[in-house]
């Protein structure tokens, strides 16, 4: 866990960490970069996945189990409100953040400085007040674990052919349940597996291949479009 500015970090938590109950004494806001994790808290339960952004009030007592792939977060406190009030209140999780947003904001939060907690409230505006998505049907979670379990040579339309379903309803269907086109999910998988390597040791090269990547352009390139950064610059962030 390495400090780059007085109010921002970027953390790598290894594949398979278990870390039991603990309190966290400040309310911070955890934008989830790359991997996953399993968090219980009181009697809640939450798996969260890259791009979302958690939410996390003063006192937050939770158990967390990270992934096979590990999670990359980068963590901010909360930005005050007059007279120093918080507005993290509750535990709370945005639903994953399009790569749009996280392109202009992501940079911002991982520079820190003054236009960190603007871009912090940016973020708390994409919060989904809104009803919970119905739980997807299982052909669809179906082609979802396919992608996660192997986005590289993954081809969707072939997905939509096996669960008989046309392209154009899987997409919309896709998007629907999970707030992004399977094209986009794709991509975000194969940028996850990638940082996730990057942070555990692996060269740039490698991780880009071993992802699904073409070469090292192609993943840095997807990684600017998504991310708003290089991923030798977070690289260097995480082993300053």
């Amino acid at each position: 866990m390495t400090a780059f500015a007085a109010t921002a970090r970027l953390s790598w938590y290894g594949p398979g960490l278990v870390q039991s109950a603990h309190d966290h004494e400040a309310a911070h806001l955890s934008l989830l970069l790359s991997g996953g994790f399993e968090e219980q808290s009181g009697r809640r339960t939450h798996t969260a996945r890259a791009g979302q952004l958690g939410l996390r009030p003063e006192g937050l007592s939770h158990a967390v189990a990270f992934g096979g792939e590990g999670a990359l977060v980068l963590t901010m406190a909360a930005p005050a409100l007059d007279g120093d009030r918080r507005p993290v209140t509750a535990p709370a999780w945005t639903p994953p953040l399009p790569g749009g947003h996280l392109r202009r904001l992501a940079p911002l939060i991982l520079e820190g400085g003054d236009a960190a907690p603007e871009a912090v409230w940016d973020v708390l505006a994409l919060l989904d007040s809104g009803s919970p998505a119905p739980k997807p049907d299982p052909w669809l979670a179906e082609v979802r674990d396919r992608i996660q379990s192997c986005p590289g040579p993954t081809r969707v339309s072939d997905l939509a052919r096996r669960a008989g379903r046309h392209r154009v309803h899987l997409g919309r269907a896709f998007l629907l349940a999970y707030g992004e086109t399977p094209s986009e999910f794709r991509r975000r998988v194969m940028l996850d597996r990638a940082l996730g390597l990057i942070a555990s040791g692996e060269t740039l090269a490698a991780a880009a291949v071993e992802a699904g990547f073409s070469d090292q352009s192609h993943f840095t390139r997807a990684c600017r479009d998504h991310y708003g950064v290089a991923p030798g610059r977070l690289t260097a962030r995480l082993r300053a």
